[in-house]
């Protein structure tokens, strides 16, 4: 580790700074305002323009910690502008490195030195990769002993920190637990079954408790030795497999060679997913290489919860904490651990701290009976209008087209207005999809382009209908000859890491993943994702996160190029649903409608007018209707008509889009979740997840629990204090509907 640099002069003025600290403050600071232009984000501090006056008004009287840790900050902004801005094996971008220098900047501001920063950016971005450099100032500032308190990573979406923390190339490694990652009596039993649900029989018959765990004692890391060592098993146990029965014992193969997990099919069913042998499966590897923790030495003193990383120390011995949010939110988790780990805290880098204030982070801390407010530095790309002391300046989606930092997005919007719009749901609307789905699309013709059908895709569906969508996919796929495969995703955390590797491994055809927005909106990063399809209702800000997901996909290949968003309106959802209201583009559309060619690029200003040129006159266009429905008495700006149920509840039901009775609305609310045959019992538990969301659809809070899952801890917690839950649930709508409305007016 290299000496931190020298700020001050020993001699002369205490404010006055040294030759080399003035010259990279003069260079950084008019980097970051060239970056950023001040004129251009008033919302953010900037520094004063010479360092003399930096040191003397905002440095030498900020508090002990704050200066520590700009010092630092400083030190590592010199090194990574020597080596070229690389950290962690990436190039940072310019908008990356100028938000590191208005961390630095911004950190000491003498007496009033805040205590909580926001630094906004565009999905996609490398937010977590400016944390991971955060991360690495407070380690070093541990090192040299000026740190004595905790550092704690978390982020609002738990499901998120496994590749924030262990990185892409570790995930194969987990999944399989290839070393550093070991194979537990849980993970052996666990394959067993997933293999049992495949065939009982022939695993009852063949591969006995006792018998499949002697045969995982011996580890084999290829098929070949796995195929071997399953014979000399079945040989001395004077077992004959049939050969009929033989692609199941090609999967028992695959499975004991650890090439290949189980994971959920449609309809209750157990698929195999078969990955590439990993190149030296038994070698010992670094493991923490992802953008948020690359700085964590690995034998450090760390706590990680063991689907995140692996741990090397108590949680009260532990100097770093990779933990979900929920660490700081839970009253729970905040009773447990306040003596071992709030009090302790002095650093809190928060990924994605969605809707949360400073002070819920901050609060546990103080209560515990910590000596100092903790520093919280969070990184999100939408900002909820919190109390955050600092909000960095932001780095938007058309600017990060423009610097080449995210692909272009074409837009596919259907039906058009003057077109037959179904209710959201019905056999109708999901017909009209798929026929959609596979229709060639001129303009990528035009523009040299793969179809959208031959591309990997995420297909975002209503939970009740992911099962349908898949096997009506896998049958329209084989039916045109096409090689692609088609998978679901339901959420559950073994499979989430599986088919993130599955679905950017290369194929013969193309990788088609079918969910729901609740469960992928901000939990998938799919490298090689370019065809978003929605097919199903949203709110604009539900569609702004999963065309999140679709930015994390890879970069622009040529300037032709460019991700799709395929958009499915229905007669029953919000016409302002669209990526033309829900991101911000810069391209002037009217309110009151307006006609689109699928596929126009809409991102970047250049690639716009571009194709405004080159795709006139091509035919494929739509009418996009006005982003408002009309008011009572006056015409709908769309075609509609009556459909089919599909959703269980109101299954076979025709369903009017013109009549919305509240029964009718009821109904809906309440085929939105599983029926849940239970009644809160205190003695046997807080309620269950699917009983909350029902009791939030009887009283019309469902999309207000979807918003603020927090909900579930507030009702959880009701219970451990023995309150009433189902009241607690009531008041706690009541109370969000009630802010949501004051802010609206």
């Amino acid at each position: 580790m290299r000496p931190a640099m020298t700020i001050l002069k020993e001699s002369g003025s205490n404010s006055e700074p040294t030759p080399s600290f003035a010259a990279l403050y003069r260079t950084l600071t008019r980097f970051l305002t060239d970056v950023f232009p001040p004129g251009e984000n008033p919302q953010s501090p900037y520094p004063p323009a010479s360092a003399a006056e930096f040191l003397s008004k905002r440095f030498v009287r900020a508090p002990e910690f704050h200066r520590h840790l700009a010092c630092e900050l400083w030190t590592l902004l010199r090194e990574i502008s020597r080596d070229g801005l690389k950290v962690n094996g990436k190039t940072l971008h310019d908008h990356q490195f100028a938000h590191l220098v208005w961390v630095a900047s911004s950190l000491t501001n003498g007496q009033e030195s805040p205590t909580s920063f926001f630094i906004q950016g565009a999905p996609g971005t490398g937010k977590t990769l400016t944390l991971g450099v955060l991360m690495q100032a407070c380690i070093r500032l541990q090192t040299r002993g000026l740190m004595t308190g905790k550092v704690a990573y978390c982020t609002a979406k738990p499901y998120h920190i496994a590749d924030k923390v262990r990185g892409k190339g570790m995930a194969r490694r987990r999944v399989l637990r290839a070393p550093p990652y070991e194979l537990t009596e849980k993970d052996i039993n666990r394959r067993r079954l997933a293999l049992c649900r495949m065939n009982s029989e022939f695993m009852k018959k063949y591969f006995p408790g006792p018998a499949w765990t002697s045969l995982f004692a011996q580890r084999p890391s290829t098929e070949e030795a796995a195929r071997k060592v399953i014979e000399d098993y079945l040989q001395t146990a004077g077992l004959c497999v049939e050969k009929s029965e033989e692609p199941m014992l090609s999967n028992v193969v695959r499975v004991l060679a650890s090439v290949a997990t189980a994971v959920r099919g449609p309809f209750g069913t157990t698929e195999l997913l078969t990955f590439p042998p990993i190149p030296d499966a038994a070698c010992q590897i670094a493991s923490h290489t992802g953008d948020a923790a690359f700085a964590i030495p690995p034998d450090y003193p760390l706590f990680a919860r063991e689907s995140i990383g692996i741990t090397t120390a108590t949680r009260g011995e532990a100097q770093v904490i990779l933990e979900p949010a929920t660490v700081f939110t839970s009253v729970q988790q905040i009773e447990r651990y306040r003596e071992e780990f709030h009090r302790h805290v002095e650093v809190i880098l928060c990924d994605e701290a969605q809707r949360r204030q400073p002070v819920a982070f901050q609060e546990p801390v103080l209560s515990a009976g910590a000596r100092h407010i903790p520093l919280v530095f969070a990184a999100g790309s939408q900002w909820y209008g919190k109390d955050w002391e600092c909000r960095s300046p932001m780095h938007s989606f058309p600017e990060s087209i423009r610097r080449g930092i995210l692909p272009d997005l074409g837009v596919k919007l259907f039906p058009s207005a003057d077109d037959v719009h179904y209710p959201a749901e019905t056999d109708e609307s999901l017909q009209q999809l798929l026929t959609s789905y596979f229709e060639t699309l001129p303009a990528f013709e035009e523009l040299k382009l793969p179809q959208p059908s031959d591309v990997n895709t995420l297909v975002v569906i209503h939970s009740r209908l992911v099962d349908t969508v898949v096997e009506r996919l896998r049958t329209a796929y084989k039916a045109r000859g096409s090689a692609a495969t088609v998978r679901p995703f339901y959420g559950g955390e073994e499979d989430r890491e599986a088919l993130q590797i599955w679905f950017d491994t290369p194929d013969a055809g193309p990788n088609v993943l079918v969910s729901t927005a609740s469960i992928v909106k901000e939990s998938l990063d799919l490298l090689s994702l370019r065809h978003l399809v929605v097919g199903t209702r949203v709110s604009t800000d539900v569609l702004y996160h999963l065309i999140g997901r679709l930015a994390h996909g890879r970069g622009q290949q040529h300037n032709a190029d460019r991700m799709l968003v395929t958009l499915q309106q229905f007669a029953n959802s919000s016409l302002a649903a669209t990526p033309f209201v829900a991101i911000d583009h810069g391209q002037p559309f009217p309110d009151g409608g307006f006609t689109w060619i699928n596929g126009h690029a809409l991102m970047s200003v250049r690639a716009f007018q571009r194709d405004a040129k080159r795709l006139k006159g091509i035919g494929d266009t739509v009418k996009v209707p006005a982003h408002r429905h009309g008011k009572r008495g006056e015409a709908p700006s769309i075609t509609m008509a009556c459909g089919k149920s599909l959703l269980p509840a109101d299954n076979g039901k025709v369903i009017d889009p013109a009549v919305r009775s509240t029964a009718s609305s009821m109904t809906h609310r309440l085929a939105l979740v599983p029926v849940a045959h239970e009644e809160y019992d205190p003695q046997k538990g807080p309620p269950s997840h699917n009983l909350v969301r029902q009791w939030a659809a009887v009283c019309g809070g469902l999309a207000i629990l979807e918003t603020y899952p927090s909900i579930f801890l507030s009702v959880e917690e009701a219970h451990h204090h023995g309150c009433n839950p189902h009241e607690t649930l009531e008041q706690k709508i009541a109370q969000l509907r009630e802010r949501s409305h004051g802010l609206g007016r």
